[in-house]
């Protein structure tokens, strides 16, 4: 308790509270410590009684640091892989100035297929991880608000402390591609490790991705994506794509082509979107 005291002591006068004195002790209505009750008395001669238990003070800082986990291996101390994909996402992330801060409430919608957009994403966000369905797939053309309802999902689901990402195919692949540097510290092992262990990724625009002239079936893309559909079979993931299964057949092949929407397929629920281009009236 002395050392509770002097500790006390110590903090007061940081503060420049002086003339600090014990004048008894009391039990902590929640840990059940002994607790000092010091006084002090300010420079007009008036007189304080602060009473703070350390204790519990202690547990409430701990509390909010990230806990850690034992390496079995070699009995290192590390941050627990959900911190680490939550920090990956942060720093990976890549989300269009258009979409950022977009919320489901700001998405218009202007046919029964936009307004099923819409409740499907409202409800996936009020009901994650409790639906029949674990993942979504937003089909149709280009500006009917695929992209915008899909990050503001991940936008919601983060707010209520889930580990969301979001990112373009294509920045994926370059994302990728930037592993290949020898300087780089980061490995496509840790991308596909980060990856599978994000609570909710979005994939935007799969398809479009960049097209190579002497290769129609984009064979490396092909197989980045795949093994990214195959991570995330069974684990929450939205999709958007302007392709339809035959159009990722031709870009991919048949094989790698199905495989691919095959994996994406796998317990999701699939919303096909039509509509007007709306950035038309931006141009």
């Amino acid at each position: 308790m002395q050392g509770t005291a002097d500790g006390l002591k110590n903090v007061m006068k940081k503060f420049g509270m002086r003339r600090i004195k014990q004048v008894g002790t009391r039990k902590c209505e929640e840990c059940g410590c002994e607790v000092p009750i010091m006084q002090r008395i300010d420079h007009e001669g008036n007189e304080h009684e602060t009473s703070v238990c350390l204790n519990c003070d202690n547990q409430k800082i701990r509390s909010r640091l990230p806990k850690l986990e034992v390496n079995p291996e070699t009995g290192e101390a590390r941050l627990p892989k959900e911190n680490k994909a939550k920090g990956f996402s942060l720093k990976f992330e890549k989300v269009p100035d258009k979409l950022i801060g977009k919320t489901l409430n700001e998405l218009q919608w202007e046919n029964e297929s936009e307004k099923l957009l819409k409740d499907t994403c409202a409800d996936y966000v009020l009901n994650f991880g409790k639906l029949d369905y674990h993942s979504l797939v937003l089909y149709g053309p280009m500006g009917v608000g695929k992209s915008h309802a899909a990050y503001a999902v991940s936008k919601a689901l983060r707010e209520r402390g889930y580990t969301t990402m979001f990112i373009m195919a294509d920045d994926f692949l370059n994302l990728i591609r930037s592993t290949y540097d020898n300087e780089s510290s980061l490995t496509e092992q840790i991308i596909f490790d980060m990856i599978g262990e994000l609570d909710l990724l979005v994939f935007d625009e799969i398809g479009a991705e960049y097209n190579r002239q002497n290769n129609p079936f984009e064979s490396w893309a092909s197989e980045k994506i795949f093994k990214v559909t195959d991570i995330r079979e069974n684990k929450p993931t939205i999709f958007t794509t302007n392709y339809a299964p035959s159009d990722f057949e031709e870009k991919y092949g048949s094989v790698q082509g199905g495989r691919i929407v095959s994996r994406m397929m796998a317990g999701a629920k699939k919303i096909v979107v039509e509509g007007r281009d709306r950035r038309e009236g931006d141009f």
